[in-house]
């Protein structure tokens, strides 16, 4: 099949200026097909980051892992191995858990557990779950407050957010029902009733509108109508397309395929009938609004495995930065940590280190806490 045809109503200046719907069928136009590129462009980018990050930046990872838990060790071997005073002894215990910690996020290492718990005094599956449940409870409640509606336990899970969002909406969905169900039923004005008259029969002709275009697709392109047996693949292919461009209400795919065969040309475009315009541009505004949520559930999407703050402004181009600057940071950590290895194994060295060490103040971030890791 030849290059993709636009589908644009043009004004060729001989003709009077386009009429607000034209302007506004082109708009939507425009509109879906910005939102269909940066939709491929979403899944192409993030193929292509996955790929690099399973190539790049994951073995990095390992052994960035692998230097943090020779660290751990090696602290341990030292603390228990010389004297600390009781202040080098609390830094040295929060940096080993510290590390164990950061590597117990993505890897489940009965050593280093072990390791944590003879440091921290607790237990670290303990520890872990219980902050899995505050994060968990504190994200429930934010929802629920949000939307006004209470969701079970089982009903809420903080690592599945497509699931959450889906039980989410069908409670709001059954609130609403309810809501409709208890309101008194007042009986209709005949103006109410002309207007979900007409709104039924806008309804109507919407559908008649795009049964029309699919009709005259299938008409053309029938396959077993046609006796070469190229062009008869040809057409094979193309009423696939229009079959699933017609299940799914897509319009623009279906002018775009009638453009393809010459079914319509530019000048049929700048044609069509006002009341047919206006249908079309009902279908557009639906088929818009469609793809602006794929587009942004996509985000979501990666949002949560990136563990993004769900506010974070992310953009495909964003992403690829993204995952350069995870390279970057696992770089200069492994760079770092076999410095120390090499400096520490001196228990002078880890003194004077000790001198600068800082234990941080206690932080809980409940967008956070307990969340899957990325890759």
């Amino acid at each position: 099949m030849s290059s993709k045809k636009v589908v644009h109503i043009k004004n060729n200046g001989t003709q009077a200026p386009l009429s607000p719907a034209q302007k506004k069928f082109n708009n939507l136009i425009k509109k879906i097909d910005a939102q269909k590129k940066l939709l491929v462009e979403w899944q192409d980018t993030f193929n292509q980051v996955h790929q690099e990050a399973s190539e790049k930046l994951n073995p990095l990872r390992q052994t960035l892992r692998k230097h943090q838990t020779d660290m751990a060790n090696l602290l341990d071997q030292q603390f228990t191995s010389n004297k600390f005073t009781a202040n080098q002894q609390d830094k040295l215990s929060h940096a080993i858990c510290e590390i164990c910690e950061e590597i117990l996020q993505s890897d489940d290492n009965d050593e280093l557990k072990t390791l944590y718990n003879k440091y921290s005094g607790g237990d670290y599956d303990s520890e872990a779950q219980e902050e899995h449940e505050m994060a968990s409870d504190f994200i429930k409640s934010m929802l629920e407050r949000e939307f006004g509606v209470s969701l079970e336990d089982h009903e809420f899970d903080v690592n599945d957010p497509n699931a959450t969002a889906e039980r989410l909406a069908e409670k709001v969905k059954q609130r609403e029902e309810q809501a409709e169900a208890t309101r008194p039923q007042r009986k209709k004005s005949a103006k109410q009733l002309a207007k979900e008259a007409k709104e039924a029969e806008e309804a109507a002709n919407v559908s008649k509108s795009i049964q029309a275009v699919y009709r005259q697709l299938t008409s053309a392109l029938h396959p077993d109508r046609e006796q070469d047996p190229v062009e008869r693949e040809r057409k094979t292919e193309l009423m696939q397309q229009v079959t699933v461009a017609y299940s799914n209400k897509d319009l623009l795919k279906l002018l775009e395929l009638q453009l393809a065969v010459e079914q319509i040309d530019q000048s049929k475009l700048a044609n069509i009938a006002e009341d047919r315009l206006k249908h079309y541009n009902q279908i557009l505004a639906d088929q818009l609004r469609e793809i602006q949520e794929e587009v942004l559930f996509k985000e979501d999407e990666i949002r949560a495995m990136l563990r993004l703050d769900p506010f974070e402004p992310l953009s495909p181009k964003r992403l690829g930065m993204l995952l350069k600057q995870d390279i970057r940071i696992a770089q200069e950590g492994i760079k770092h940590l076999q410095q120390d290895l090499r400096l520490f194994r001196d228990v002078k060295q880890l003194k004077a280190w000790l001198k600068v060490y800082q234990i941080p103040e206690p932080e809980f971030d409940p967008f956070m806490a307990g969340l899957m890791p990325f890759r």
